[in-house]
């Protein structure tokens, strides 16, 4: 089995990779964090999946409206958390073009985009459904932990995209990004077509993960890009 060491790539992404990878995760930090903030949980996710690469980017600074125009890692701007989308993410756009641009670099070093995996926490989470099911390209699986839907109003899913299996996984007791915002998001990726959604919930847990959440996304992950490809 080859082994994983941590680097930081050209383009100021963490990765974690064995040699010869032939699946990846692309994961994404939640607001005012960075890609080194989940590199733990993602060495954890390694052990089991020992031929997935990880990609961990950070957002860049920008003022963020919700905290009072503080520079901060974000994805996006977030007016409120008062309603399910946050408000109109201004700069979400940009940030789907440069990870989609992370993927296209994947699939072109050899590793197909049906083997790659786009997901996140809280704000990650909610740009990586936005992106995955608004684009040409068809991922092997998307993974929202603790999300939501951005632009909820004018989602429109690439039909393309429809089969793309989704991991939903949100703590009860989340005080900032809501259950039933996360439970809402489904039915609406539902309601426009998207086929192959799981959800998870988790009674105890607040805006965090969980090992119980990490175990459940373990296994997904084992399923949606398998060790041995079919």
């Amino acid at each position: 089995m080859s082994t994983s060491c941590m680097i930081t790539d050209a383009y100021n992404n963490l990765v974690l990779s064995p040699e010869n990878p032939t699946a990846a995760l692309v994961f994404l930090h939640g607001l005012g964090d960075t890609g080194h903030g989940w590199s733990d949980a993602m060495e954890v996710l390694s052990k089991k999946l020992p031929h997935v690469k990880f990609v961990l980017p950070t957002a860049s600074s920008m003022p963020v409206t919700l905290n009072m125009g503080m520079q901060m890692p974000a994805w996006y701007d977030i007016k409120s958390l008062g309603r399910v989308d946050g408000g109109n993410a201004d700069g979400i756009d940009t940030s789907r073009d440069r990870i989609m641009t992370i993927i296209e670099k994947e699939v072109a070093e050899g590793i197909p985009s049906s083997r790659i995996v786009l997901g996140g926490f809280s704000q990650g989470a909610a740009l990586s459904m936005f992106s995955g099911y608004q684009t040409k390209i068809v991922l092997g699986g998307i993974l929202a932990m603790s999300g939501y839907l951005p632009r909820y109003d004018s989602f429109q899913l690439t039909p393309d995209t429809a089969n793309v299996p989704l991991l939903m996984c949100h703590g009860e007791q989340d005080p900032v990004v809501r259950f039933d915002y996360g439970k809402m998001s489904k039915v609406k990726l539902e309601t426009a077509g998207v086929k192959n959604v799981e959800f998870y919930s988790y009674p105890d847990m607040e805006h965090s993960a969980c090992m119980e959440e990490l175990d459940d996304v373990t296994k997904w992950l084992q399923r949606v890009i398998p060790e041995t490809q079919n």
